[in-house]
């Protein structure tokens, strides 16, 4: 996803410059409308104790004064007043060990496995300069029998931001979930939205100061068992100045602190100091203060995994370890890094939803969701939903898509209501797939070709003269092998930038939509959003095929909602492979030469034939493509159980659009 430039967070607001106009699109999630049933009376739960002021308050912390063993603990460092929080470092000082994986944002929480006094310090610096530092007892208590509920996770975010709370039954053998109730103790009232009872999504609130809010899940189970647990959530005082660039979602670090442009990235690319109005008007950084990283590399030298690091900005750094250990591991050709060498900054966040490339500040920002690997760390990512995924609820259809490789899914589904884990070499199937779009989009506004800038220019100043021309390799390709399809270009703009549907459009039917789509020269629905789209979709596709063996399916079926059976969601038009069509071919060649220069366009035409689907049948029936022959009648997918089996339903009707 591109923009230019990214205007507030609550909901995101984005704008993409086309010439000289600013076109603003909503942009966000979460929210809602769901009301909260009536509470049971909850169990007793020791309330957040805060450290009272004394004197002059700097900063002050709001912890949990006692939680049972095996639930989640959790303290936050607040500012006093009109403070402003700026660096913040928690460290143990005693009691039994724990995992802080979140030490360097105001808030932290822990998984209490053994009972004693946890002391937890937090080292603080005010934006004025001030430093303070204070600490916090936990204590750790033993835990009745019985099933019992915790609530993940304890965190910090910006005031507008959507976010979302997660509560995990623990039930004792022949016990199940009756029911799991929400309500908030403390803090500014929010709408909460509950609509499933297991999570709990709600916006924050504006705030004057930095502040606490508190929110508890009780659990009632068949067995008559009431348990209840508390969470806090701090919500960090921003000021934005007029016409600011963007807002934050929350706090992001340098993951290399002793890196050579480390002090330059929150300021030159995530910061609510930067403005914009016009192409005139602005206080973008210049190229000379955070350059792209081939001028730190060298002209045509492909940047090392240590130079990469020293751009990288992260919510928490287990994100930065993951994605230096992606590096390392699965970057054998070098793409990744050459392709980041078009950049300035990764920003990796808990609450970046949808991912996106700016072009204003020549950074990639990273959904965090596609680089946990544990489930402590997928606990701290947003649940939030993109925001486009309502976009179609007034078509008469729905687009699946999916990976695949060797007639079975490419990556295994994780329902978010396990405790699982993956290994670093599955990220290629999200993360892979994620960088090669978004990278597709640095190198369409700085191709190789174009990386050496004007030092006294910002970013955006080195490209604003090639976007006004037309002259981006998104425009070549438009102009060269220009999508035709009017029908899918206005369904497009409905499901990717928000605009109502008209009558006409939410009459077609599946079959309409892959008629019109069958016959044009896009390999994915996405490319209507945009000619930038277009280009990284083509690209997307190209590479997880050539690099990876991993096929992409698209497909038009009739109207999909939860809980629909697999069986009923039948096939009206699909196709695997569609990067290799033959009329599209000469599209993803334009696309490689100027973007990817170091692989010979000519591999194209070894891809894998495309192959249609069985139309009538459900999507599922349509994994497997190969004729039965081959398998002797047996489906190459494995057994999947029926929650695998509907989030993978869920996950192919929600296919990426980054």
């Amino acid at each position: 996803m591109t923009r230019f430039p990214f205007v507030r967070h609550a909901p995101i607001r984005f704008a993409i410059f086309l010439l000289s106009t600013v076109l603003l699109s909503a942009c966000g999630g979460g929210g809602g409308n769901a009301s909260t049933p009536a509470a049971p009376a909850p169990a007793p739960v020791p309330a957040p104790v805060p450290v009272p002021p004394v004197g002059d308050c700097t900063v002050q912390v709001v912890a949990d004064a006692t939680v049972e063993t095996g639930k989640t603990a959790g303290a936050s460092v607040l500012a006093c007043g009109s403070g402003v929080m700026g660096e913040v470092s928690w460290t143990q000082v005693s009691g039994p060990a724990v995992t802080l994986l979140s030490a360097q944002s105001p808030t932290v929480s822990f998984d209490s496995a053994d009972a004693g006094v946890v002391k937890l310090r937090a080292d603080v610096r005010l934006a004025s300069g001030v430093a303070e530092s204070v600490t916090a007892d936990i204590t750790v208590a033993p835990r009745a029998a019985g099933s019992f509920v915790t609530v993940r996770t304890d965190h910090s975010v910006r005031p507008g931001t959507d976010t979302s709370l997660r509560a995990w039954p623990v039930l004792a053998a022949g016990d199940s979930v009756s029911r799991i109730v929400w309500i908030q103790v403390s803090g500014p009232t929010v709408e909460m939205n509950t609509a499933d009872e297991r999570v709990l999504m709600f916006r924050a609130p504006t705030v004057g100061s930095d502040t606490a809010l508190k929110f508890r899940a009780t659990m009632t189970t068949s067995t008559g068992r009431e348990d209840a647990d508390d969470v806090i959530i701090a919500i960090e005082r921003q000021t934005l100045a007029a016409d600011s660039l963007f807002d934050m979602t929350a706090r992001v670090h340098p993951y290399r602190t002793a890196a050579r442009y480390a002090s330059a990235l929150g300021r030159c690319t995530y910061d609510v100091a930067l403005y914009y109005t016009d192409s005139i008007r602005n206080n973008f950084c210049t190229a000379a203060t955070l350059p792209l990283l081939q001028e730190e590399a060298g002209p045509g030298v492909i940047p090392s995994v240590a130079q990469v690091m020293g751009r990288v900005l992260v919510s928490h750094d287990f994100l930065g370890a993951n994605f230096e250990q992606f590096l390392l591991t699965q970057d054998p050709h070098g793409d990744f890094r050459r392709m980041l060498a078009g950049t300035t900054a990764i920003v990796l966040g808990s609450h970046v939803r949808p991912s996106f490339y700016m072009s204003a500040t020549g950074a990639i920002y990273l959904d965090a969701n596609n680089l946990w690997l544990t489930a402590a760390q997928r606990d701290v990512v947003t649940e939030v939903p993109d925001y486009r995924l309502a976009f179609d609820d007034e078509l008469n259809y729905s687009a699946f898509g999916r990976q695949v490789k060797d007639n079975d899914y490419a990556r295994r589904a994780f329902p978010a209501t396990e405790r699982a884990t993956r290994s670093a070499d599955e990220l290629v199937s999200v993360l892979g797939r994620l960088l090669y779009h978004e990278l597709a989009h640095a190198a369409d506004f700085f191709t190789p070709a174009h990386r050496a800038l004007n030092p006294s220019l910002s970013i955006w100043g080195n490209v604003v003269g090639r976007i006004s021309a037309e002259t981006l390799v998104s425009d070549t390709l438009s102009t060269s092998y220009p999508l035709t399809s009017v029908d899918m270009a206005g369904l497009g703009q409905v499901l990717f930038q928000g605009l109502k549907a008209s009558e006409q459009q939410k009459a077609y039917s599946a079959a309409d939509v892959g008629r019109f789509f069958g016959a044009d020269l896009a390999n994915d629905d996405y490319a209507y959003s945009s000619t930038r789209e277009d280009l990284a979709m083509l690209f997307e596709e190209f590479m997880m095929s050539y690099r990876h063996g991993i096929r992409y399916d698209i497909a038009f079926t009739n109207v999909y909602s939860d809980g629909t059976p697999s069986g009923q969601v039948l096939v009206a038009w699909g196709q695997r492979g569609r990067i290799a069509e033959a009329a599209i071919k000469p599209r993803i060649k334009l696309v490689l030469a100027q973007v990817a220069p170091w692989i010979d366009p000519a591999v194209v035409d070894s891809l894998p034939a495309p192959q249609m689907m069985r139309v009538g049948q459900s999507w599922d029936a349509n994994l497997v493509l190969a004729s039965p022959t081959a398998f002797s009648g047996i489906s190459a997918r494995r057994m999947v159980s029926e929650e695998e089996a509907a989030e993978r339903l869920r996950d192919d009707s929600r296919k990426p659009r980054d």
